[in-house]
């Protein structure tokens, strides 16, 4: 961007449709979903926002009820990595949508000095020796309290040994879960569905980026609540399935909806 004048020197703009799982050295079960390096590009819709399924903590504004709804957890020290899946699955399940605007409005500086060099930024990790086992327990908190946490007998897995069947559930701190939990307007369950996330197996469907755009606003904008608050999506049946694996099954729902509007046309003109 112009540093003079503050105005962007390109049209294109990030959106956010990455996340991986970020395995825990110690202990996989307190594996996370991490949005790594988001793609940016130029905007498929145009004159309005892009809906996409996860939260920016590097560019988000709402009404001040979120941050009321969906306040920070005051019980997770020493996270840094896992505030925008705890945050955003936790704003979703209370019915909040996120969308990327149609350009970049807002510009970062993480480590460039004045002139453009490299600068050494102090984090809290500095201090990680004096607060050792906090971390480990906040992260069991973090994905705990947005049922995150698998349970021990893996979904779709038959052949568990009794080592495994036995292994202790993860305890993690419930203080406040309530004040700090997932909301009731959908379930966690329909998220992880909804965007092909396995938790059981640590593993998501790849290349969410194609259908997070043009295909996902046609597809789920039109379920919009008539008093505008929120996506239904108890009126959504669509679990994405990685495109490359299985082909764009959303062009053949396109294509489905289609043919039911001819259908529709056919039958107004034979009456």
């Amino acid at each position: 961007y112009n540093k003079e004048t503050g105005l962007g020197k390109t049209a294109t703009r990030p959106k956010m449709c990455n996340t991986d799982f970020d395995e825990d050295y110690y202990d996989n079960r307190l594996s996370m979903l991490m949005h790594g390096q988001q793609p940016e590009g130029f905007p498929d819709v145009k004159g309005e926002p892009t809906l996409h399924p996860f939260w920016a903590a590097g560019f988000s504004f709402s009404r001040g009820h979120f941050i009321v709804q969906v306040p920070y957890d005051r019980y997770l020290p020493m996270v840094f990595q896992g505030e925008e899946i705890n945050l955003g699955l936790r704003g979703w399940t209370y019915g909040y949508d996120y969308y990327t605007p149609e350009s970049s409005i807002l510009y970062h500086y993480y480590n460039a000095g004045p002139k453009g060099e490299n600068r050494k930024v102090e984090s809290f990790y500095e201090h990680s020796d004096a607060y050792q086992g906090l971390e480990k327990a906040a992260m069991a908190r973090l994905l705990g309290v947005i049922q995150l946490l698998p349970d021990t007998k893996q979904e779709g897995k038959e052949d568990n040994s009794e080592e495994e069947s036995q292994e202790e559930a993860i305890k993690w701190n419930h203080v406040e879960e309530k004040k700090y939990g997932i909301g009731k307007v959908r379930t966690v369950e329909k998220f992880l569905k909804t965007f092909g996330i396995n938790i059981y197996t640590r593993e998501v469907e790849h290349h969410l980026c194609q259908f997070v755009g043009k295909p996902m606003n046609s597809m789920f904008i039109p379920h919009l609540r008539k008093n505008g608050m929120g996506i239904d999506y108890d009126t959504i049946d669509f679990e994405f399935k990685n495109p490359v694996k299985h082909g764009k099954q959303w062009d053949s729902e396109n294509a489905e909806d289609v043919d039911e509007e001819e259908e529709e046309e056919e039958v107004e003109e034979e009456k």
